[in-house]
């Protein structure tokens, strides 16, 4: 088990810093980053716990799931050594923290939104032209949606936004936002708020939380590029950057040079790269837990 944990401690190091600073300054198709990043969490979480439940069990287990089931019959508990037994609590401590902060940041983030409904429905006005789209008074560039349910939600533009845009990247803008309701990305970023929630310590929760708030903008533009034409919401996204210094930004440019050009031809092989090298992540922990071990001697 020395030899699994110590593997697994490796592993656990390697994707908490420097395979996450490394796919931060990848470049390619959006879907194919999340799905990186998705495996990254995982594998990283499943080789942490892994590690201290390696150093916690029976050295003598055939392997990792022998050694916590023996653990869990009892009939390991009284040959652990200190350090095992503060292995042990450490990783029950890790699972419940991981599963704790997961629980939280979605009931957090459901309670937000409603509340954030309520007060929303007393500010804005429905819009007359676009049916599920609320006008808030303000200044400034605003466009954003608010969930409520499958498929279901409300786009949300203000004033300021609306007085620059003509009406085809009015809808090119809509057409953006209710890809996100769509797809429903405010879920696909839960499990890295509560990632990032459970390890704040870690710099792989913070670039991962980052990035994938930027990669679901990406996929948002690409959906919306079989509803509107992508120049029209290019023009959209430079015009907000003109009056608001929000979106003046790497991100703003980056999506205004995606929307500029077609969709790169080699996307599909990219994702199915990356859902290999993903699979490949997630099956190296596992082989580790499952891997036997014979006992010495």
């Amino acid at each position: 088990m020395v030899l699994v944990g110590s593997l697994l401690a490796v592993l656990a190091f390697l994707l908490a810093w420097p395979i996450p600073a490394a796919l931060s300054r990848f470049r390619g198709d959006p879907i194919s980053e999340v799905v990186l990043w998705q495996a990254v969490g995982l594998s990283g979480g499943l080789s942490l716990i892994g590690t201290a439940l390696a150093f916690a069990v029976d050295p003598a287990s055939r392997n990792l799931p022998a050694g916590i089931w023996n653990l869990i019959r009892g009939q390991s508990h009284a040959q652990l050594t200190v350090f095992a037994w503060i292995f042990l609590v450490i990783a029950l401590l890790l699972i419940g923290r991981l599963l704790g902060c997961l629980a939280l940041t979605f009931f957090s983030a459901r309670r937000t939104r409603l509340r954030h409904a309520e007060i929303l429905h007393l500010l804005s006005e429905p819009s007359a032209t676009h049916p599920n789209t609320r006008i808030i008074t303000t200044d400034e560039a605003v466009a954003y949606c608010l969930p409520q349910g499958p498929k279901k939600g409300t786009a949300v533009l203000s004033t300021g936004l609306l007085e620059v845009l003509p009406e085809e990247e009015r809808t090119a803008v809509i057409a953006h936002e209710r890809a996100h309701l769509d797809f429903r990305h405010d879920l696909l970023v839960i499990p890295f708020a509560a990632w990032h929630r459970a390890l704040p310590f870690f710099s792989a929760t913070a670039i991962g939380l980052n990035s994938v708030n930027r990669l679901i903008e990406l996929m948002a533009d690409d959906h919306a590029r079989d509803r509107v034409d992508p120049l029209v919401l290019a023009r959209a996204v430079e015009a907000a950057a003109r009056i608001s210094p929000d979106h003046r930004d790497d991100l703003s440019r980056r999506r205004i040079e995606r929307l500029s050009q077609p969709l790169h031809s080699a996307r599909i092989p990219v994702r199915v790269t990356s859902i290999l090298t993903a699979a490949g992540l997630l099956l190296i922990p596992s082989l580790l837990v499952f891997l036997p071990i014979t006992p010495a001697g």
